[in-house]
């Protein structure tokens, strides 16, 4: 089973210019609703430059996945300097991390505090809804 959650209801959200920038993220958090829960084997986030991080929480505030991004280093296609090309993924071991039917669980996305336009925050986890035996 797939469930991408979102940090936003919008596709797209706007980080106003606040002046302040400096070293404090802006973060973002949405609430979402499992309605079927199970088994995280999988995990990573849709972010856009600029990003510092996307965590999801478990109901009880246990983390449950973290992903980081990947600027690029160069000059050559899929590793431009200073942009994002991808980022982390969780493949927690199966079993350790159980998410329960109806458990609310917490995205936060984490930009650097700066104007910017087309933030997002989205979450791709996969959940198996029983163990291998």
């Amino acid at each position: 089973m797939i469930n991408p959650l979102s940090s936003s209801h919008m596709a797209e959200y706007t980080i106003p210019a606040t002046g302040g920038g400096g070293d404090s993220p802006h973060v973002q958090k949405e609430n979402i609703p499992m309605e079927k829960g199970g088994y995280l084997i999988y995990g990573t986030a849709h972010m856009h430059s600029g990003v510092v991080n996307a965590t999801l929480y478990g109901q009880d505030g246990r983390t449950l996945c973290t992903s980081t991004p990947k600027y690029g280093t160069g000059k050559e296609a899929g590793n431009e300097k200073a942009y994002l090309i991808g980022m982390s993924i969780c493949y927690p071991q199966p079993g350790p991390i159980k998410i329960h039917d109806g458990e609310i669980l917490t995205l936060e996305s984490r930009y650097k505090n700066e104007f910017r336009t087309g933030a997002m925050g989205h979450f791709y986890i996969y959940l198996a809804e029983e163990l291998p035996q």
